[in-house]
């Protein structure tokens, strides 16, 4: 349990805001050290894991672990869920697909001549954790439609900079409202079944797949004029903050001519 809520919390860490495409054109240090392979959850997991080993947190390390083997399959846990966040690698999607179907879909619980009970209950609860931290990185989704709104907002803003600043070729504004759609039917809606499916969040599960299914259907509605509010305010931020940065810089010439004189 503590695994997931320590995926949930470090999944981000050192974000920089930009997609791994993007590190990857750029060839960022970050890119180039992990060969161009999910890249940002990489970087994350590293940064975090040697935190965790720093002599300041030996008393939190011997509450999570009491041997290697404990300790690696932490830190298993740890790589699957946080690499699981990276919804963009085909490979690595497909690979958890059949994990999940081999866990949950097999009527008769047939097992292989090498398998044991505690490795199928070792796949079913890595299956879970990797679902539950997509759940975690994709929650406005599933939470009302304001939450939704404002969580949409902040991904927006953030890619629009990139955009504006030169380091995205895609102005995220073309096709947002189609792109959620797609994302609603091909990704949060079945992850919310999932979710439902192995049962982990109980009568939540259904509150979770509601709310999905509400905003996608409220999203077919008012998606286009939520686009156009999201535009109209980040391009009203970008002039503010150029407003503010154009005087910032006439009233430092002024003062640096007063000096002068």
């Amino acid at each position: 349990q503590f695994a997931v809520v320590f995926s949930a919390l470090i999944h981000d860490v050192d974000h920089t805001g930009l997609p791994n495409s993007q590190l990857v054109l750029e060839k960022a240090d970050v890119a180039l050290k992990y060969h161009n392979k999910s890249v940002a959850e990489q970087n994350s997991l590293s940064i975090a894991w040697e935190m965790l080993l720093e002599p300041k947190y030996a008393a939190l390390r011997a509450c999570i672990w009491n041997s290697d083997q404990e300790r690696r399959r932490f830190r298993q846990l740890l790589v699957n869920a946080v690499m699981a966040t990276d919804i963009l690698d085909k490979e690595q999607q497909l690979i958890r697909k059949k994990r999940w179907d081999k866990a949950f879909h097999d009527p008769e619980r047939r097992l292989s001549m090498d398998s044991t009970e505690e490795l199928t209950m070792n796949r079913k609860a890595t299956s879970v954790l990797e679902h539950i931290i997509q759940a975690s990185d994709v929650a406005h989704t599933m939470q009302h439609w304001r939450i939704y709104c404002k969580w949409n907002q902040r991904l927006f803003e953030e890619m629009y900079l990139a955009y504006k600043t030169g380091r995205s070729s895609k102005d995220p504004s073309i096709g947002w409202y189609e792109g959620e759609i797609w994302f609603f039917d091909h990704y949060i809606i079945p992850l919310a079944k999932k979710l439902r499916e192995c049962g982990v969040f109980g009568v939540a599960s259904d509150e979770y797949l509601t709310y999905a299914l509400e905003n996608r259907k409220e999203w077919e509605m008012k998606g286009r004029d939520v686009c156009n509010e999201m535009l109209e305010a980040v391009a009203s931020k970008s002039m503010t903050e150029q407003q503010l940065q154009q005087q910032s810089t006439k009233f430092l010439k002024q003062r640096r001519r007063e000096t002068i004189g």
